[in-house]
């Protein structure tokens, strides 16, 4: 009985399940054409409704847009916190979830779609773009947590670190930039984050990079600590000669 009840107090009303319809029509209408090139009739048409039954539920269409990208970058977000509160996740595990997640919600959003928000919806790609700030900061406590286990070097500053993959995520994921890439975004953000966390040199000139940069540091090194002693000969030598010279 009490299952039932469940079930039942989870069905949606009729108001929530035509919000439901529109967006969803409204949905496969962007990703297909565009946010700019879709007209409100449209949508009704496209659900068989009049366009007044359609603006009792939204009063503009930008309302049906944010109804149609939002929530899913909130479900996004709730997922990213349920996998960082998880202390028995192996760390490596919960960053790869992480990276998971956040390249699969740039791949929901086509390039075509992305670009055409930004030029003709602004006050929601603003929306947007507040959204995904917040999940970068959430990022943050991820790098933290690197540091702390050893897996993330600690001479690099949280900041700068979180800073960079930020400017780099939302450069190379701006919609202008994705329409002019060869491939899809979720390509692009794994080439990102392989960039970011490997380098862009194979395994065998990485490994022969590490090593110079330490033989180079070793050598430097050892430049230091032989100045002192030079400098001490040196002032030996005038020392000497300036006593000569008096005698």
């Amino acid at each position: 009985m009490e299952e039932t009840r469940g079930i039942a107090e989870q069905k949606q009303t009729p108001e929530q399940g035509l919000r439901s319809r529109i967006t969803g029509a409204a949905r496969e209408l962007f990703l297909e054409h565009g946010y700019s090139k879709v007209s409100a009739s449209e949508i009704a048409q496209a659900l068989g409704i009049s366009k007044k039954t359609l603006y009792r539920e939204f009063e503009t269409k930008e309302d049906i847009l944010r109804a149609v990208i939002l929530p899913k970058l909130q479900e996004s977000a709730r997922e990213i916190d349920a996998v960082l509160a998880n202390k028995a996740m192996p760390f490596l595990d919960k960053l790869k979830e992480v990276m998971s997640m956040i390249g699969f919600s740039h791949q929901r959003v086509s390039a075509v779609l992305a670009r055409d928000v930004y030029v003709h919806a602004p006050e929601v790609w603003q929306e947007i773009h507040e959204v995904k700030q917040a999940r970068f900061r959430k990022f943050g406590t991820l790098l933290e947590e690197g540091i702390a286990r050893g897996v993330f070097r600690s001479d690099v500053p949280v900041e700068v670190m979180l800073r960079s993959y930020t400017a780099a995520v939302d450069t190379i994921m701006a919609p202008q930039t994705l329409g002019e890439l060869p491939c899809t975004a979720q390509v692009a953000f794994e080439s990102l984050i392989k960039i970011l966390f490997e380098g862009i040199l194979e395994a065998d000139p990485r490994k022969k990079s590490v090593r110079n940069g330490k033989a180079k540091a070793g050598v430097a090194k050892k430049t230091a600590k032989s100045i002192p002693s030079e400098k001490k000969a040196r002032a030996g030598n005038n020392k000497k000669l300036a006593s000569s010279t008096i005698h």
